[in-house]
């Protein structure tokens, strides 16, 4: 068997082969970079949502469990948006309230916009 240099660029020897076999293998690439997007975004959505659960459990305390010493409740959630592989994704952003009424600030909501850029998914990818 003829194996190929590993130093070579990759698609120096892509060029040898015959065009239905280049194209194919495109594809595949095409294909392998939607993959890793795709799974880089639904990563990024689920530890976004494990860290904003986390946070208001650590204000609130656990969900349906009664806490005597809890400093805040919890309060519904609102709409949001961030922008995970170079898209707005919509997002639900839980909220929390103190024992008298004023809004409970976020860390993890403070900028999740930044949560990645279009740049740092597709150099990833």
């Amino acid at each position: 068997m003829n194996a190929q240099p590993t130093t070579q660029e990759p698609t120096a020897w892509v060029a040898d082969l015959p065009e239905e076999i280049g194209l194919a293998l495109a594809d595949i690439v095409g294909v392998a970079r939607e993959g890793l997007l795709a799974m880089s975004v639904a990563t990024g959505m689920a530890v976004m949502q494990a860290m904003f659960a986390a946070e208001v459990t650590s204000v609130a305390g656990v969900k349906g469990k009664h806490d005597p010493d809890r400093r805040a409740v919890r309060h519904g959630a609102e709409k949001g948006s961030v922008t995970l592989g170079g898209r707005r994704v919509a997002v639900s952003r839980p909220r929390a309230r103190t024992l008298d009424g004023h809004e409970v600030p976020l860390a993890s909501h403070a900028h999740p916009e930044t949560a990645s850029t279009p740049e740092s998914v597709g150099a990833a990818a």
